[in-house]
């Protein structure tokens, strides 16, 4: 028979405290918090909290400017978790309290529509959906080198979780990358090498390609010096492109995303499909140079892509 409200009894029916027995929550301290997106949220998408990061940074950032003995620090926004690291003075907060009203004050956000999210996201939740799971987690930091390492663990937190984007994609790094226009970048390799200039990076949302051609990798090159944001399609696995020199910053920063093929072969078929996945998924299409009768030039001319070309 299923419990109704009124039968609910604490002394039967208590839920288990993660809280630590003997510690004053009032009394001051430093702690590593990890809050959990609820699944009725998860159920919204595959990356449900992805889409209101930015807010979710702001909320952050206000447990401290309203409270003066609240101080947030480090934090990341994943897929379907929070962590974060916060510094409480003795006073009158109380993590419990301080970590209660940031839960709540994101969850009224994203339930009213908040308008401050990803581009083109349109999630529309019931208005009883559950975002954050009832309990959350933390552990008391107590010394300054376990407060680095959980700094150096949140900072590269992001790059280390291989995300499943749908559609038998998988990746690496800021999802919510996918989401923005993309400028996609191909380029046959038998460029010209004398007298060109690699361009000067114009403004785009995310640059998109498999930069492995020689001028494609210079291309690169110059993105990652300009700290653009860019999502990758190597010709190998997540794991090993990324080391690839630059990347690990990217990916710390939030501004790259890897996309791992489905053929990691690393022939002219395989290259063929991820320039074709390229020419599809790109909002608009810069080719530097394209040899005619070459595999881009059939394939733009195939895939009737002209109208995306700058």
């Amino acid at each position: 028979m299923q419990m109704s409200k009124s039968q609910y009894n604490p002394e039967i029916h208590h839920r288990r405290s993660i809280r630590l027995k003997g510690h004053d929550y009032a009394g001051g301290g430093l702690y590593f918090v990890t809050l959990c997106a609820h699944r009725e949220l998860r159920a919204t998408c595959v990356s449900p909290l992805q889409p209101f990061r930015e807010m979710i940074a702001r909320e952050w950032s206000r447990c401290g400017e309203v409270r003066d003995d609240v101080f947030p620090g480090e934090y990341v926004v994943m897929p379907d978790h929070f962590h974060g690291l916060i510094r409480i003075q003795r006073g009158t907060s109380e993590l419990g309290h301080v970590i209660g009203a940031f839960k709540a004050a994101v969850s009224r956000r994203i339930r009213r529509g908040d308008t401050h999210v990803a581009p083109g996201t349109h999630l529309a939740l019931p208005p009883e959906t559950r975002i954050w799971h009832r309990n959350y987690y933390e552990m008391i930091v107590r010394s300054a080198e376990a407060e680095q390492k959980i700094a150096q663990y949140i900072r590269m937190n992001p790059w280390r979780c291989v995300q499943n984007l749908g559609g038998g994609l998988r990746g690496m790094g800021n999802p919510s990358l996918w989401n923005v226009p993309m400028l996609g970048i191909c380029c046959s390799r038998n460029a010209p090498q004398e007298g060109r200039k690699i361009f000067r990076p114009d403004k785009a949302a995310a640059y998109l390609g498999g930069f492995h051609s020689p001028m494609e990798k210079e291309i690169f090159a110059k993105l990652l010096e300009h700290k653009k944001p860019l999502i990758w399609c190597p010709a190998w696995g997540l794991e090993r492109a990324a080391f690839a020199p630059g990347v690990r910053e990217a990916l710390e920063d939030n501004r790259m995303l890897i996309l791992e093929m489905r053929n990691l072969d690393g022939d002219l078929a395989a290259a063929e499909q991820r320039n074709r996945f390229v020419l599809e998924n790109a909002d608009k299409l810069w080719l530097p140079h394209v040899s005619s009768g070459g595999m881009i030039d059939r394939l733009v001319r195939e895939m009737g892509v002209q109208g995306k070309r700058i």
